[in-house]
């Protein structure tokens, strides 16, 4: 086919025309308007198109086709599908994570990726390694209608433990990881945690308990029995531990 006489080149998109290249015809350039498709025509001829002004309406699947003059008339083709992509503006945002935890507390957060399309791929590192399923909770895409465009939110839950710690820094790294196009592209947000000795809640119990006997008038005490019953169950969360 290389060495017969060119008749026509025709592109398409979704199967509907949108450039004609016609050697004999003058002009020998044609377009026909589809939503989403701008040409550079000083750059289109009848080897190449060249798309400007790209949209999310550009997306779809386009068709090269071939035919040559008589009297043979034949005809080829080849198809590929193209997408165009809105990238992230920003890196995920992680909620409800702290940054100090005592073994055998509960890590519970979310994370939500910007708005992008297509939809991203969401993951959680915990020192590195993805995140199981178990700890892992799945919710529904929000659908923006600006494009459309998506986002993504994905939350954890996994209990500390002393593993999760390793010497020297005694830190944990809680990755989110927010990907486009099967993982080439990614964005991520890091949230180092510190291993302290006391849980959070129990930090909170006794620094409220310490700020009432601070704040106490000269000359009063706070009564026994109240005492005596913060000092048990300070006792109980300090041997659960």
């Amino acid at each position: 086919m290389e060495h017969d006489k060119l008749y026509s080149v025709k592109w398409y998109k979704d199967d509907n025309e949108f450039y004609r290249f016609v050697p004999e015809n003058q002009p020998a350039n044609q377009f026909f308007h589809q939503p989403g498709i701008v040409l550079d025509f000083s750059h289109c001829n009848r080897g190449k198109i060249i798309l400007s002004n790209v949209t999310l309406q550009t997306s779809g699947e386009y068709r090269c086709e071939v035919s040559t003059d008589g009297p043979k008339f034949e005809i080829v083709s080849k198809s590929a599908n193209m997408t165009v992509l809105t990238y992230p503006e920003e890196n995920p945002l992680i909620e409800g994570v702290l940054n100090r935890y005592a073994i055998g507390d509960l890590v519970s957060g979310n994370c939500t990726s910007s708005l992008s399309n297509p939809q991203p791929l969401m993951k959680w590192y915990v020192n590195g390694i993805q995140a199981t399923n178990n700890q892992v909770l799945n919710y529904p895409v929000l659908i923006s209608p600006e494009g459309p465009l998506y986002s993504k939110a994905v939350g954890i839950q996994f209990k500390i433990e002393k593993n999760h710690f390793q010497e020297p820094e005694q830190e944990l790294d809680l990755i989110c990881e927010a990907s486009l196009i099967q993982g080439q592209l990614k964005w991520r947000k890091m949230i180092v945690i510190q291993l302290i000795q006391q849980s959070y809640t129990e930090n909170m119990f006794l620094e409220d308990y310490n700020n009432n006997i601070n704040t106490t008038k000269p000359g009063k005490q706070v009564p026994t029995i109240i005492a005596l019953l913060v000092v048990s169950f300070t006792h109980i969360i300090v041997h659960k531990t």
